[in-house]
C-alpha cells in the first residue's frame, strides 16, 4: 500500500501543518543566524573575502556528503533523519552563540572567532547535506501527488517567510539588543522546529528502497535518472550557474556599509528584501493557474530577469531603489524557484526522490554557498561594484546558453 493512501487534503492534513511550521522556523532560525553571524565578521575583519568563506565552509561539506545523504534518506525514516538533523543544527547553533558573546570573544581573539564560526558553518553544511533530502522527500509522503500544486507553493511560502523575517530579525535584534540575543533567539526556534518534527508520524522507506544494492549502486542509479531526463539536468544546471554568478546578495554586509553608508537596521532590510518579493510572488502564485503549462519560458525569463536586478543593484547608491530591487529579484526568483521545485517533484519516481535531491542540494549549495565565495573573491580582486556587475551579466548569459543547449526546457509542462 502506497503511503499516501489515506492521507488527507492539505487543510484538514495536521502533518502537513506541522511540516509548514517545522520548514517555518528551522529557515527562520537559520537566517537570523546567518545574517547575524556574517554582519559580525565583516564587522570585525572589513574584508569581503571573509563573507565569501562562510560560502566554502558550507558549500565543501555538501559537496562531499550529500550523493551519499541522499541514498541514505531513500533507505531511512524521513522523519527520523530529520530529527538528528535539528539536533545537529541545535549543536551549531550553541557554538555559533557562545562565542559570539563580548566577554568569550574578546578573551579567545579574532581569529580563534573565525575559527570557531567557520567550523560551525562546516557542521552546518554537513547537516544540510541530509536535512535537505529528509524534507524533499518528507513533503512527498505527507501529501497526495494531486495535491502537490497546493503543497508547493505553500511549503514555498513558509520558506519564503522565515527567509524574510529571519534577516529582518537578525538586524533589528543586532541593532536593539545585540548579537548574542539574535543568536539565542535562533538558538529558540530550531527547538521549535524540533517540536514541530516530533508531531508527525514515522516515514520510513518505501518497499523498493529496501534492496541490497550499495551505497554507490543506488548513487549511480540517482544519476543515472538525471541524465536520462534532460529537463532535470538543464533545470539543475540553470539553477546551478545562474545563481551562482547571481550571488550578489551574499556581499550585502560591504555594501550596506561601503556603497550605502547604512547600519544594521537597513542591513537587516536589504537581507529581507529578497524574501519580502518573493513571498509576494508566492501570494499572486498560489491564485494563478502558472505551473501547467509552458513553464519552460517563465523559467528562462524569470531567472534572466533576476541577472537584470543583479546589475541594476550593483549601480544603486540609494537605500530605497536597492531594497526595491532586491524585492524584484526575489519575485523572480520565486517564480523560478515553484517551477523548479515542481518539476522536480512531478518528475522524479518517489524511490527516488532524496537522491535526486541530493544532487539538486550540491547544485543549489554550489549557486549559493560557492556563489558566496564566487562574489566574494571577485570583490576582493575587481572590486564590490565590477563584481556585482559581473555576477548578474553572467547570470543572464548562462540563461542563453541553457536555452540555447537543452531546447526541451523551453516545452517542458507538467501535466
Amino acid at each position: 500500500m502506497s503511503q499516501q493512501e489515506n492521507i488527507p487534503s492539505v487543510w484538514k492534513n495536521k502533518e502537513f501543518i506541522s511540516f509548514i511550521f517545522l520548514r517555518f522556523s528551522l529557515i527562520f532560525a537559520l537566517f537570523i543566524q546567518s545574517t547575524s553571524v556574517a554582519f559580525e565578521i565583516f564587522r570585525l575583519t572589513k574584508k569581503e573575502l571573509f563573507l565569501g568563506l562562510i560560502g566554502l565552509f558550507e558549500f565543501a561539506p555538501i559537496l562531499f556528503t550529500a550523493f551519499y545523504a541522499g541514498q541514505l534518506v531513500d533507505k531511512l525514516d524521513k522523519r527520523k533523519v530529520i530529527i538528528r538533523c535539528i539536533a545537529s543544527f541545535m549543536l551549531s547553533s550553541f557554538v555559533l552563540l557562545i562565542v559570539n558573546f563580548p566577554s568569550i570573544r574578546e578573551q579567545i581573539g579574532i581569529t580563534s572567532y573565525l575559527v570557531a564560526s567557520y567550523f560551525a558553518f562546516f557542521i552546518l553544511g554537513i547537516t544540510r547535506a541530509f536535512s535537505g533530502p529528509a524534507v524533499f522527500s518528507l513533503l512527498a509522503v505527507v501529501v497526495r501527488k494531486e495535491n502537490y500544486e497546493k503543497a508547493i507553493p505553500l511549503s514555498s511560502s513558509a520558506f519564503m517567510i522565515g527567509s524574510v523575517l529571519g534577516p529582518l530579525a537578525g538586524g533589528l535584534l543586532i541593532a536593539g539588543f545585540g548579537i548574542e540575543t539574535a543568536l539565542a533567539t535562533a538558538f529558540v526556534f530550531m527547538c521549535v522546529s524540533m517540536i514541530m518534527i516530533l508531531r508527525i508520524a514515522p516515514k520510513p522507506a518505501i518497499e523498493e528502497d529496501q534492496s541490497d544494492e550499495t551505497p554507490l549502486q543506488r548513487i549511480k542509479e540517482g544519476f543515472k535518472f538525471i541524465l536520462a531526463t534532460p529537463i532535470i539536468l538543464a533545470v539543475l544546471s540553470l539553477d546551478m550557474f545562474a545563481v551562482f554568478f547571481g550571488g550578489a546578495e551574499s556581499l550585502l554586509p560591504a555594501v550596506t556599509e561601503k556603497l550605502l553608508k547604512a547600519g544594521p537596521v537597513e542591513f537587516g532590510w536589504l537581507r529581507s528584501a529578497h524574501g519580502i518579493g518573493s513571498l509576494i510572488m508566492l501570494f499572486f502564485l498560489s491564485s494563478l493557474p502558472l505551473l501547467k503549462s509552458k513553464v519552460g519560458p517563465k523559467l528562462l525569463y524569470s531567472v534572466g530577469l533576476f541577472g537584470v536586478c543583479i546589475i541594476v543593484f550593483g549601480l544603486s547608491r540609494n537605500v530605497y531603489l536597492s531594497f526595491f530591487i532586491l524585492m524584484l529579484a526575489g519575485a523572480f526568483d520565486a517564480v523560478s524557484m515553484i517551477i523548479r521545485q515542481s518539476i522536480l517533484q512531478y518528475k522524479t519516481p518517489e524511490h527516488l526522490k532524496g537522491r535526486v535531491s541530493s544532487v539538486n542540494s550540491v547544485f543549489v549549495s554550489s549557486s549559493n554557498e560557492l556563489g558566496a565565495l564566487e562574489s566574494g573573491l571577485a570583490a576582493t580582486f575587481l572590486g564590490l561594484v565590477p563584481a556585482i556587475l559581473f555576477g548578474g551579466s553572467m547570470t543572464i548569459l548562462t540563461v542563453i546558453i541553457i536555452a540555447i543547449c537543452f531546447r526541451q526546457v523551453r516545452k517542458v509542462t507538467l501535466e
